[in-house]
């Protein structure tokens, strides 16, 4: 059995001179506790943005859109894309797992009898992507669009509501202006949204494609842009080339009679990634002072057990122990109050994020951070990394308060009081 080991289980974490569990080694407990509690509910907090941003953005901007290359003139019916059966034949090819939804926004104005709104209606097919909208809605219903009843059903924000005055079941004056023109259309609201995301919110409403598209006297395959969202969202970058290049293929084999543009949403929506990633340098600024102040409590209080046993020390080098084994043996101890550090830091941390998923203790102002609360979200594979770099850390930094122990001379430390 390991001699160093053997021992490092029979030294009591308490003062040798009294009774009880000594302050340095409380301290120690405490403060590696306390910073990886800090550490992990970092990590989870900025998870949590992460993916709520990312799944808010990516539902008002899908993860590809194909798009006229001119963009919106005054004539929008002029920039609008045919989703014909040779691009659609383009896509399956290139992309055979996506799903694909053709949408016409058209800006507009909605009027109450007291107030009014600019805002942009996005059409969205009947059999489009509506997992987003219905995931934030907070009353009534998305309508049937297939039945032509629907026809002039909307879905508005809560922003836009309230501003306006409209409820569920309100009807609202809504006006377009193309060519010069002017078009009106009575609307219906059938149900509102709330995303948080006031950027979005007080823009746009959801409505049926064939609204859009009979404002813009366009047909069933006619949209301002094709949205294609991708099975694995991984693989956004790569499909954006790919796509790009197949449609230039396409249209200089004038298989297709005009060049498009391939988006992507860390493009469309680069401001809020750029926003989650300073968050990942924040975290890892917070990991970094948590990591050195959990390893200088440590080596402090390493030190003060070291002090406090340099009679114990002076016996074992006396009875023919090395300066090695001496050294392992109190690092082993150190790991101890490291181990327990991690345990109680775990189990705090694990409760708060708990805590917070289920009942969102900690608010936020939507305003500000886009979110009503606090998102958190457990990766395991990360916390066991954490978890483990701060055991090496640890032992890493238990070096310098070790070589104390080579410095201790058995004759002298025997007296020593």
């Amino acid at each position: 059995m390991n001699i160093e080991l053997f021992l490092a289980r029979r030294i009591r974490l308490g003062d040798p001179h009294r009774r009880g569990v000594s302050p340095s080694v409380y301290i120690a407990v405490t403060g590696i506790a306390l910073a990886v509690a800090v550490m992990i509910l970092s990590v989870c907090i900025v998870l949590g943005f992460k993916h709520e941003i990312r799944d808010k953005v990516m539902g008002f901007d899908a993860h590809l859109t194909v798009a006229a290359t001119d963009g919106y003139g005054d004539g929008a019916a002029h920039n609008l894309i045919d989703y014909s059966d040779t691009m659609a034949a383009i896509v399956e090819s290139t992309l055979p797992d996506a799903s694909v939804t053709v949408t016409l926004d058209q800006p507009g104005i909605l009027k109450t009898a007291n107030d009014f709104k600019g805002v942009v209606v996005r059409g969205m097919s009947a059999d489009g992507d509506w997992t987003f909208v219905k995931e934030n809605l907070t009353e009534g219903a998305i309508p049937d669009y297939t039945a032509d009843s629907s026809a002039n059903n909307v879905v508005i924000s809560r922003p836009m509501a309230s501003a306006l005055g409209l409820s569920v079941g309100d009807k609202v004056h809504a006006y377009f202006f193309l060519d010069n023109n002017v078009r009106a259309r009575n609307l219906t609201v059938s149900g509102i949204y709330n995303t948080h995301f006031s950027d979005y919110d007080n823009i746009y409403i959801f409505g049926p494609a064939t609204l859009t598209q009979k404002i813009n006297g366009a047909s069933s395959t006619e949209g301002s842009r094709v949205e294609i969202r991708l099975s694995d969202p991984g693989m956004i970058a790569e499909a954006t080339d790919a796509l790009q290049q197949a449609l230039a293929d396409a249209c200089y084999e004038e298989r297709l009679e005009r060049l498009y543009t391939v988006d992507n949403v860390y493009r469309t929506g680069m401001i809020y990634f750029n926003w989650i990633a300073l968050l990942d340098t924040n975290v890892v600024v917070i990991l970094i002072l948590m990591a050195l102040v959990a390893g200088f409590t440590l080596i402090s209080s390493l030190f003060i057990i070291i002090l406090e046993r340099v009679n114990m020390i002076g016996i074992l080098k006396a009875l023919g122990a090395t300066n090695a084994q001496v050294r392992r043996m109190f690092i082993y101890v150190a790991e101890r109050i490291v181990i327990k550090g991690l345990v109680i830091g775990n189990a705090i941390a694990l409760a708060v994020v708990l805590a917070q998923w289920q009942w969102h203790i900690v608010p936020l102002d939507p305003e500000a951070y886009y979110l009503s609360y606090v998102p958190v979200e457990v990766n395991w594979r990360q916390l066991l990394a954490l978890n483990l770099g701060v055991v090496l850390l640890s032992a890493a930094m238990l070096i310098v308060p070790s070589q104390l122990i080579s410095r201790i001379s058995p004759a002298k430390s025997i007296r020593y009081e």
